[in-house]
């Protein structure tokens, strides 16, 4: 099952979404967002994947045009967050990348860029972007420890990267504007099967540190948080902070086997004789 472009849509008037849906058997679908910020010095977070690169452009240049882009705020290294990066570069000359270095030395290999065009932030550092301060931040839940979000101090939203994303059990869910609007007891299950395999340190992780994080968080009080994988948070983030507290006591999610990736893989794949018949 291949992941698909959404429709994008303003999760804050000055704010919008680029969603991606990823159906994943026997999970559930699974949001990808990106961001775009109408600053004066408007920023796009994260660059969508690459398989969808097409798609990911043709959406992002009905909201802008390319050369008017002035900043790309990458979260993080992976691939459904930087996948169409090196065709923004070339297309909105404008453009800076800011990211930590962490980031830029794991995309080097496989995903070189010019280094003139990046600059590094770290969590505390603020980078102006004309009419907003935009405040790096560490989220409190990560799956790589290049990862930075941060607080716009215009609108207050709070870019999370992957903390408090979840896979939902159905795309209509999965493509809802709010995540306010999924029954709480459908997301909080699912928040923590995501945490447990997105961050799976947290497992092992001091409750004590993580509920101090997650205080951090809520204390900036946010107006929205904006995920990369989960519809905007706006009015449910208490109740959100809550269940990812009790995700130092969750059980390791174990890891697919060989043998049901092959019972998977048989529900995709034509049997032989339908492969000589076609």
């Amino acid at each position: 099952m291949q992941p698909e472009l959404g429709e994008p849509f303003a999760a804050l008037p000055d704010t919008h979404v680029i969603p991606t849906f990823w159906p994943v058997p026997n999970t559930g679908v699974i949001g990808m967002n990106a961001f775009l910020i109408r600053a004066a010095e408007p920023v796009l977070v994260d660059t969508g994947t690459g398989f969808l690169g097409d798609r990911f452009l043709s959406a992002l240049t009905s909201l802008i045009r390319p050369e008017d882009l002035r900043w790309i705020w990458l979260t993080h290294e992976d691939l459904d967050h930087s996948g169409s990066l090196r065709r923004l570069l070339e297309i909105a000359p404008q453009a800076q990348v800011l990211t930590t270095f962490m980031t830029v030395g794991r995309l080097m290999p496989e995903q070189p860029f010019p280094l003139d065009r990046v600059r590094l932030v770290n969590p505390g550092d603020t980078v102006n972007v004309g009419d907003r301060n935009l405040r790096a931040i560490r989220p409190p839940l990560f799956d790589s420890p290049a990862t930075v979000g941060f607080l716009d101090d215009r609108t207050g939203a709070l870019f999370s990267s992957d903390c408090f994303g979840a896979p939902l059990p159905s795309a209509e869910l999965a493509a809802a504007h709010r995540a306010d609007d999924v029954p709480p007891d459908v997301l909080a299950p699912h928040q923590v099967a995501w945490a447990t395999v997105d961050s799976a340190w947290v497992t092992t992780a001091d409750e004590a540190a993580l509920g101090h994080a997650l205080d951090q968080a809520r204390r900036l009080q946010p107006t929205a948080v904006l995920s990369s994988h989960l519809p905007p948070i706006h009015h449910c983030l208490d109740r959100v902070v809550d269940t990812l507290r009790s995700t130092p006591s969750a059980d390791p999610v174990p890891g697919m086997t060989q043998t049901e990736l092959e019972a998977l893989l048989a529900g995709f794949e034509p049997t032989p004789k339908e492969s000589v018949d076609a």
